[in-house]
């Protein structure tokens, strides 16, 4: 069990169990108190007891519904009585020897200890702050975990850490899955802050975990995609949207790669350029925009304000339908 607040102090008090055969990643929590999965495999409660007091573990949360993530609930619950968090989705589909967890849970007494999700809960875990994200493909009910404040992603098998040349993905589960809710899912997440990536298998992701999330959002959007270009240009409005407007101007970036002349992603790049007060060089391509599309209202707009930011009212003013417009935004 590792520590990972060794790697980065806003991990503090977050320690790592790593896969093991068929077993996924677990993370602890809460001085032990809470578990993000449970794993599978018998010796998991040695390896938690030696630094924590296991009857004292008070949450399980579910990723999803594999073995490989809740097996080691069995062992668990002989020794402590945890709230298993899961979502409602999920619950249904876990089974321990072919029999339904929910129907041992009530046998047993316990069905007041399961707390079944929909998405977009927010829990406090101790000093962290957890937020439920519904993200089904890899089964029907997989859920995230982002940490609001150190921008932790906990992401189950929903995606894990690669490199912008490579896509590691789950397969989406023959009978639950399916891969364009997996798409959406990935989508969902474009928006979040991510520093640390978490995965349910894998070595985490210490930094730039945003850019994982990312690369596995349009990487696998390339692959059903017919145009290429799309998934940059929907990853980076989606990320304007956000707030984020530096990562936006890479996708734009991405975009114009595979196709310097397109005018959505002129148009937007020069505009996200001005947001971030580069008004010389959104000027530019604005100018070149109109060229070869004088009559294109985004484009005289999008200029105008350019003009603006570098104290040129008064040409911006006199744009066609300039001022017409900042009358009605004003």
């Amino acid at each position: 069990m590792i520590h990972l607040g060794e790697y980065d102090p806003r991990l503090e008090g977050i320690w790592w169990v790593e896969e093991a055969g068929m077993s996924c990643n677990v993370y602890v929590l809460n001085e032990g108190r809470t578990l993000i999965d449970t794993g599978n495999y018998y010796g998991m409660l040695h390896e938690l007891s030696q630094e924590f007091d296991i009857s004292l573990l008070e949450q399980v949360f579910i990723t999803h519904c594999h073995f490989d993530h809740v097996g080691g609930m069995g062992e668990l619950f002989d020794w402590s009585k945890p709230k298993v968090y899961g979502h409602m989705d999920t619950l249904p589909y876990i089974n321990f020897r072919n029999v339904p967890f929910m129907q041992i849970m009530e046998k047993s007494g316990r069905i007041d200890q399961v707390v079944m999700l929909r998405g977009g809960e927010r829990i406090q875990v101790g000093p962290h702050l957890l937020e439920v994200i519904p993200t089904p493909g890899h089964t029907k009910g997989d859920i995230c975990l982002y940490e609001h404040h150190n921008r932790i992603l906990f992401s189950g098998d929903t995606l894990f850490p690669s490199s912008a040349t490579e896509n590691i993905l789950a397969d989406a589960d023959k009978q639950l899955g399916n891969m364009e809710q997996q798409v959406a899912s990935l989508a969902r997440l474009v928006p979040y802050a991510v520093d640390f990536l978490l995965p349910g298998h894998g070595m985490p992701a210490f930094s730039d975990g945003g850019d994982h999330v990312l690369n596995a959002y349009i990487e696998t959007r390339k692959g059903v995609e017919e145009d290429p270009r799309q998934p940059y240009l929907d990853a980076a409005r989606m990320l304007s949207e956000a707030g984020r407007p530096e990562k936006a101007l890479e996708c734009y970036n991405m975009a114009l790669m595979l196709d310097p002349a397109n005018v959505e992603a002129l148009v937007y790049k020069a505009t996200t350029l001005t947001e971030l007060s580069h008004y010389d060089e959104a000027l530019e391509i604005f100018d070149r925009i109109l060229k070869v599309a004088p009559d294109l209202l985004e484009a005289n707009m999008g200029k105008g304000f350019a003009l603006m930011g570098l104290g040129r009212v008064d040409e911006a003013l006199q744009l066609p339908g300039f001022a017409a417009r900042l009358k009605e935004l004003v």
